[in-house]
């Protein structure tokens, strides 16, 4: 059986520690503007 690497977190792990708690205000402003990061990446690709 493989050792885990104990230094890795989850992507959810790492954003509750950097962005605080889902439900949070600025977990929430963080989201909001990954979403509108997301759809910037969209635009460019259709363009």
């Amino acid at each position: 059986m493989k050792q885990l690497n104990k230094k890795l977190t989850s992507h959810t792990a790492h954003l509750d520690k950097q962005y605080a708690k889902k439900g949070t205000q600025t977990r929430e402003k963080y989201e909001q503007g990954f979403e509108v990061f997301k759809f910037r990446v969209m635009l460019q690709k259709i363009r």
